[in-house]
Parts: C-alpha cells; structure tokens; sequence
C-alpha cells in the first residue's frame, strides 16, 4: 500500500502541486489578474489585465473562463495567473456593516475637525470627542443606508501554489 502511494507522488509531481484551491470550482465566479502580453509605457509599473468571468471547466493546469456577454471561453494558463480571487456574493448585510464602519470612521474624523466650541451658529460641541461621537452617529447611519441600497460583490483571494 505504501508502495503504491510513493510511486503515484513520483509519477505525477506536477500534478500534485498545480491544482487549484477548493473554492475554484465549475460554476464559481472568479476574478484573474493575467500580466500583459506587451509591456506599454517604458519604465511605468507592470500594468495586468482583469478577467471577471464564471469557471465553465479546469484541468490541472489550465482554467476556462466564461466571459458574460462574449462568445465561448478564455483559456487561461494557471502559470500566468498572477492574482485569483473567488466571489462570496453580493450580501446587503454585510456591505452594510462595511459601510457603516467606515462611515463612522469617516463622520468622527469629519466632524472632530469641523468642531469649534466658540462658533455661535449652527452645531457646536463643547469637546472634540463629543463632536466625533455625533459624526460617527450620523456616518454610521448613512453608511448603512448606503450599503443596504448599493450592495457590493465580496471577493476572497484564493493562493496559488507555484
């Protein structure tokens, strides 16, 4: 029995080390970060291009993609991957929660620093901290509002053994 699982690590190597995560699996939306073909532009930052598309098949070390609104599939090296993120959804809830917390962040920044205790009209705190608390209140609020009206799409970056 030993035997014969030694000799399956040494037949196949590089089929061992070249499958991809669990979570990419047909059917499954994905996002693939693919490096240019051409590099534009000199001595700028390496530039990739972003494919978005649902897995329509894998083998060992080749992913098909299928691009909404285009005709057949991408056939995508796995060895020119630089970047795979798998798609959690769109959930009100939590893009609610991710935008509350960073609206109050926002608002208590905001506020604390528009605050001025000697200003005679219109809202004035008599401590930066309350002022921040109010501006947290209200970006908290509006951010929530936001993200349950414009929900976003989840992505969980998946690692690629090389």
């Amino acid at each position: 029995m030993a035997a014969c699982a030694i000799a399956a690590l040494c037949a196949a190597p590089s089929m061992l080390c070249a499958q991809f995560h669990p979570d990419v699996s047909v059917g499954a939306r994905v996002r693939v970060w693919l490096p240019e073909a051409q590099r534009q532009g000199g001595d700028g930052p390496e530039h990739r291009q972003l494919l978005r598309g649902s897995v329509a098949s894998m083998a060992t070390d080749t992913l098909r993609i299928s691009i909404p609104r285009t005709e057949g599939t991408v056939a995508v090296p796995r060895s020119s991957v630089r970047r795979l993120e798998v798609s959690h959804g769109v959930s009100r809830p939590v893009s609610a929660a991710e935008r509350a917390i960073g609206g109050a962040v926002g608002g208590a920044i905001l506020w604390a620093l528009m605050n001025d205790p000697r200003r005679s009209g219109g809202p004035s705190y008599r401590t930066d901290w309350r002022a921040a608390g109010v501006g947290a209140s209200w970006g908290a609020g509006i951010g929530a509002v936001v993200g349950f009206i414009i929900p976003h799409e989840r992505w969980h970056r998946v690692r690629l053994r090389r």
